[in-house]
């Protein structure tokens, strides 16, 4: 049931985007990205992690933090441009005192970033958006084709 509703949320989002060419719906990235995230946990975060598409048309490469956070809608002063590797790197890291879960989740964020070179590349990067509340939106994108295709999810940080 949750696919289906992750499936239906890009489908919407897709849709109410400008489009130039094809779109992450209409070759399938998307979908994979998705269903690569599919039960991944932010470990930074207090609650658990939705995943969403994002997509935005006319982008040729990866732009600074300033510049993306005027496409999301974030905060500019609170928008940070992290590395992708080193991120993903992080995050699929396996610890010894890890429960099950987090050992799946850790494993899932490696699967994740080997989606995401197959699919778009490797101009990735991960951004930050920080308005001093206790959600912050990571967003995990790459550009190929015109286009900055990848997904958001919100971190409860306290």
């Amino acid at each position: 049931m949750r696919k289906i509703a992750l499936l239906a949320v890009a489908t919407l989002l897709a849709c109410a985007l400008p489009t130039e060419g094809a779109t992450a719906q209409e070759d399938g990235t998307g979908e994979r990205l998705l269903e690569a995230a599919e039960g991944l946990q932010m470990p930074s975060s207090e609650a658990d992690s939705a995943w969403y598409l994002v997509s935005y048309a006319g982008v040729d490469e990866l732009p600074d933090a300033e510049s993306f956070g005027v496409m999301s809608g974030c905060p500019r002063a609170g928008t940070t441009r992290q590395d992708f590797d080193e991120t993903l790197a992080r995050l699929s890291e396996v610890e010894p005192w890890m429960d099950e879960g987090q050992v799946r989740s850790a494993r899932g964020f490696r699967k994740l970033g080997k989606t995401f070179r197959h699919a778009l590349g490797e101009d990735l990067a991960v951004y930050r958006c920080e308005d001093g509340g206790p959600e912050v939106g990571i967003y995990f994108v790459g550009a190929a084709d015109g286009r900055l295709t990848g997904l958001k999810t919100i971190s409860i940080e306290t």
